[in-house]
């Protein structure tokens, strides 16, 4: 069961790609499972393949509050498609992502979810604490879930070239910027962080 929303057009993977996500598949009939990586590294479609072996509720955090981010940030700022500025990081991410983890966790009770989202802030409070990402995020959202995590991995031309594709209204700061955009995120140590604290790496 996917979550409606804006479709993004399905990107290739690889063979091996393709193998770790019949693994991860393997464990993923319960519990919550975390696919996240940079924006446009291809976790939308990691999760869609996912989903066709996994059947889950998947929680998309592009489509779980779209309308509340644009509308406060446009209030702050004055933009609303700003999901890169510290602003946005100190007063939007850490509530929307306690939201969609906490409505994960409870979801997870009945069927298995799986949950879309870049998660760099909690790659990098986990790293800090030295604590593997799943673990982190059992200490936030409480409660006995199952939850496993996956780093969707690929290189930064493919990340240019798919944010290009996509045309999100949210990648256009970054487009427009990118040489700051690359020095602040993609090469900020998180591309070697992501899959030291999660449990899979998907490389596409």
């Amino acid at each position: 069961m996917i979550a409606a929303g804006n479709p993004e057009p399905p990107q290739p993977f690889s063979p091996t790609a393709h193998q770790t996500l019949r693994d991860l598949a393997v464990h993923a009939g319960s519990g919550v499972t975390i696919v996240c990586g940079f924006p446009a590294a291809g976790k939308t479609t990691a999760t869609r393949l996912l989903a066709e072996l996994v059947d889950p509720v998947v929680l998309d955090k592009d489509t779980f509050a779209p309308r509340l981010e644009e509308s406060v940030m446009a209030e702050l700022n004055g933009n609303p498609h700003d999901r890169d500025s510290d602003l946005y990081r100190r007063v939007i991410s850490p509530h929307l992502y306690a939201a969609l983890v906490q409505q994960a966790v409870t979801i997870a009770r009945r069927c298995p979810v799986v949950v879309d989202a870049p998660f760099l802030g909690y790659i990098t409070a986990a790293a800090e604490q030295e604590l593997r990402l799943s673990d982190y995020i059992r200490t936030i959202a409480g409660g006995d879930a199952a939850i496993r995590t996956a780093w969707v991995d690929t290189d930064t031309t493919r990340l240019r070239e798919r944010m290009a594709l996509r045309a999100a209204e949210r990648d256009r700061p970054k487009l427009a910027d990118w040489h700051t955009y690359r020095a602040n995120v993609l090469d900020s140590g998180l591309a070697h962080t992501g899959p030291r604290v999660t449990d899979y790496r998907v490389t596409n």
